[in-house]
């Protein structure tokens, strides 16, 4: 989340408000994990202006733990 009146998303100091939660087995899975900016830098969606806040995109490994 970055707030529109402070600057903060040029600044990236955004707050870190979404998260994604696993048990420690799934967690174990996890190959990346990332907050997709360029989604929020000026984008548009269909209401016809960008969120505040970003997608949290998470790669997990399938299959039993290794």
């Amino acid at each position: 989340y970055w707030d529109y009146t402070q600057l903060r998303f040029p600044r990236r100091e955004g707050m870190r408000i979404d998260f994604i939660l696993a048990s420690p087995a799934l967690a174990q899975r996890v190959v990346h994990a990332e907050i997709a900016r360029d989604e929020r830098k000026g984008g548009k969606n269909r209401i016809g202006s960008p969120s505040d806040h970003a997608p949290v995109l998470v790669d997990i490994r399938s299959g039993p733990p290794a």
